[in-house]
């Protein structure tokens, strides 16, 4: 869902347990805006690694979408330089990230802090980043409106 192109389910649709067992996977509107949401950049993979790699898509402003996936047979450490996605969240105080998997804020990064995730063997964390209004010298000050960023709400 981090690139502009038609969505396909690969799975038998008439199974009713794997139904149930990818329904919060392929409805999850948040996920579903990330893919249609056209700014002009389709997405783009930023980094490869060995166990992981990183997609990063613009969804405006100073938005973005970065979906982390795991390539190894284990947990995988994912640690995404956010300067790597761009140059916008160098000049900030802080980053403000949200899960778009479950809905729910991450406490906000300084600029020189990495995106960081714990990923399962071939597992993915899907993320939305912008810059903070930054209202103090801390990333604990930072205020992270998700109003006021182009991020997509459950």
């Amino acid at each position: 869902a981090i690139m502009s192109s038609p969505l396909i389910l690969s799975f038998n649709l008439s199974d009713p347990g794997r139904m149930d067992r990818v329904w919060p996977i392929v409805s999850n509107r948040a996920v579903i805006a990330v893919n249609q949401r056209w700014v002009g950049d389709p997405g783009r993979r930023i980094t490869l690694t060995s166990s992981w790699q990183a997609w990063a898509k613009a969804l405006g402003g100073k938005t973005y979408a970065l979906f982390l996936m795991s390539t190894a047979a284990g947990p995988a450490r994912a640690a995404l330089p956010l300067q790597n996605v761009s140059g916008a969240f160098e000049t900030h105080r802080a980053v403000c990230v949200r899960d778009l998997y479950t809905g729910s804020a991450l406490s906000p990064l300084p600029p020189a802090a990495p995106l960081e995730a714990m990923l399962q063997a071939h597992d993915s964390g899907f993320f939305c980043a912008w810059p903070a209004s930054a209202v103090g010298g801390s990333a604990q000050e930072a205020a992270c409106d998700v109003a006021a960023s182009d991020c997509p709400v459950l």
